[in-house]
């Protein structure tokens, strides 16, 4: 995992990093973009420090959640997301999307109160007054010809075209 951003700070007591403005992670093919991200990890061992312990290995085995703030993007092969708070929650590889979230996948647009976003399935869970378009030209804009009006007769009352 590679997580840039114009500002850092790493409390090594309580065990967290925050990433703050322009925020871009990569994590194998997800990318997820933000304004603030929160790193938690899991515990260092006993007598050891944080940096003691990102020292030996890879620190993303010891990511335990994350938590992304304002206009966050989550970008995989297959799906889009939007939201303006996303809970990465790593013993799960899920995302919990709140604030607005918002799905698209193959054109595709789901909605709610709170998606979660499964990172190693091609699933989503919508919750709460959930709204989903499905876009049946598989393209994530209108089709570009409208349907034509019903005829009409000298009325204006629409007629069956004969």
């Amino acid at each position: 995992m590679v997580i840039r951003s114009d500002h850092m700070l790493a409390r090594n007591i309580e065990n967290e990093i925050t990433f703050s403005g322009h925020v871009h992670l990569v994590k194998g093919t997800l990318r997820l973009t933000s304004e603030d991200l929160v790193v938690y990890l899991r515990k260092a061992g006993k007598g050891k420090t944080l940096m003691e312990e990102t020292g030996q290995g890879s620190s993303s085995q010891r990511v335990e959640t994350m938590v992304a703030t304002g206009h966050v993007i989550i970008r995989t092969p297959r799906r889009t997301a939007y939201a303006g708070r996303a809970v990465y929650v790593e013993s799960a590889h899920l995302f919990v999307l709140t604030e607005d979230p918002v799905v698209i996948q193959n054109g595709d647009r789901m909605s709610g109160a709170r998606i979660t976003f499964f990172t190693r399935m091609n699933k989503s869970v919508v919750q709460g007054h959930s709204l989903m378009l499905l876009d049946s030209h598989g393209t994530s804009s209108p089709p570009t010809s409208p349907k034509a009006p019903a005829p009409k007769d000298s009325g204006g009352r629409a007629t069956d075209g004969h």
